[in-house]
């Protein structure tokens, strides 16, 4: 893939993170109509993550950075799936916006 996609595709699914994160409001009851919809969102991130993971030339780092950032989108729906504590899935979210500005978007502003 060309660096201006691959940094184009990195870009997005930051954004895609950051407004899952930032719309969710830990003062509203997480309906399960709303966790309903967190959850569809970030099933289509840990598919994008998973098929960043599998594809060819992506060894090394770049596939750990994928892999992680799959196997933590798991882990958050699992939390948003069996628990009811808003706080809990408001610090999920924003842990995993972290963690994906960190793993994806640091590189490119230090010029790696």
């Amino acid at each position: 893939m060309e660096p201006n996609k691959v940094h184009t595709l990195k870009r997005r699914f930051f954004q895609k993170v950051k407004r899952i994160a930032d719309t969710y409001d830990p003062r509203k009851l997480p309906t399960e109509e709303l966790r309903g919809e967190i959850i569809l969102n970030l099933r289509e991130l840990l598919e994008i993550a998973h098929r960043e993971a599998k594809s060819k030339g992506r060894y090394g780092a770049k596939h750990q950075k994928w892999s992680k950032l799959a196997a933590y989108i798991s882990k958050c729906i699992n939390v948003i799936m069996r628990d009811y504590d808003a706080v809990k899935i408001k610090a999920q979210l924003e842990e995993l916006k972290e963690l994906v500005y960190n793993e994806l978007l640091r590189d490119r502003e230090t010029g790696n």
